[in-house]
């Protein structure tokens, strides 16, 4: 069959001249091809490899952040506290060949911190990149003491790395460790002298866009930041606070409470002890202020001090309008006498009721 082909090939017909020109053209159609596809192989391999190392580089990296506290100092004056703490960093499933050097590069960025890196290491058998350190720093955070001696204070660490923004790298809170602080365990020092109670413990992950380029015309739109934010939650021990406020107070009540018993005519001495209770009021909420930050708003202190004003006001006032009835008719003074006798019951029992008042709406 084979020589039957070849032998009507070698025949100068038309129709084998014209296959033999068909055999050509696609033969030169074929190597025309091999070069285009050759073409287009070294003109996209570098854009398919250069996408291949952006999707590479771009994998974001997913880092657990732990802390554990040892020590606390509230500066309620200046709205600062004192902490050290340890804090590690881990990245789990890590690929050995890559470099995470860069994980470390972490900045405490609302506080004034010196940080310290105690051990770095990258296990090859589990693949996990691990490091750890110690701080100690200075924050400062926003308080809020319209319900002191009832208020509570937030007091938060935040965290995020210098280099690396969000695209590459997120933080995730280890809470699953064991080794954490924990509120039932109370293994935080609070060096206040007792004055404080922690009531919560928070550890939250979040994005922080910074609404600025940084002055650098490379980077388009603003850029977005990993942040994880340690909160602590700490209140007043407020029947301590209450009970050394409560024993000067009931000292300068006493007083205003013994014009009631004095008779009409010392109005001198009536006189004397008001005044006297109404300064040491006021040198005493001085020093009650000077132990809290310089704000605008009043305080639930401030208004259980108004109280006593009024009171303290209130046995004055009593007392000039007493002596005055007591010069006049008979009638005047029964007038005068149940005026006092009344007061001597109306004086405590609404001063009771008032305070309990202002308590009651805070709680």
């Amino acid at each position: 069959m084979k020589k039957l082909i070849i032998f009507s090939l070698k025949k100068n017909t038309p129709s084998n001249y014209l296959f033999l020109i068909f055999i050509n053209d696609m033969k030169k159609l074929f190597n025309r091809i091999q070069i285009i596809c050759f073409a287009l192989f070294i003109f996209y391999s570098p854009t398919c490899l250069k996408a291949q190392n952006t999707l590479e580089t771009n994998t974001q990296v997913k880092c657990k952040v732990g802390i554990y506290i040892k020590t606390i100092q509230i500066k309620q004056t200046e709205e600062t506290f004192d902490v050290v703490f340890f804090w590690w960093l881990r990245v789990d499933s890590i690929d050995i060949k890559k470099d995470y050097s860069f994980v470390k590069n972490i900045e405490f960025i609302n506080g004034d911190a010196v940080s310290e890196v105690v051990e770095e290491r990258i296990d090859s058998v589990n693949k996990y990149y691990f490091v750890n350190g110690i701080c100690k720093a200075t924050f400062p955070y926003k308080a809020d003491f319209k319900q002191f001696p009832y208020d509570k204070q937030i007091l938060n660490i935040a965290i995020e790395n210098t280099t690396t923004n969000f695209d590459n790298m997120v933080y995730v809170p280890d809470n699953q460790n064991l080794f954490i602080n924990k509120l039932s365990d109370k293994n935080i020092d609070i060096l206040n002298g007792g004055r404080f109670n922690i009531s919560k413990l928070d550890f939250q992950s979040s994005v922080y866009a910074y609404q600025t380029n940084f002055g650098d015309p490379a980077i388009n739109g603003f850029d977005k930041y990993s942040r994880l934010n340690f909160s602590i939650a700490i209140t007043h021990d407020s029947f301590e606070v209450l009970q050394k406020i409560a024993l000067p107070l009931v000292v300068v009540l006493i007083l205003s409470y013994l014009v009631f018993f004095i008779p009409d005519e010392e109005i001198g001495t009536a006189s004397g002890l008001t005044v006297t209770a109404l300064l040491a009021a006021i040198a005493f909420q001085w020093t009650i202020n000077d132990s809290l930050p310089k704000v605008s708003y009043i305080i639930l202190i401030d208004k259980i001090f108004y109280l006593v004003y009024f009171f303290i006001f209130y046995a004055m006032t009593q007392t000039v309008v007493t002596f005055n009835l007591s010069k006049g008719s008979e009638k005047l003074q029964k007038l005068s006498d149940r005026l006092e006798w009344h007061s001597r019951y109306l004086f405590p029992i609404c001063f009771i009721i008032g305070f309990l008042v202002l308590i009651k709406s805070v709680n």
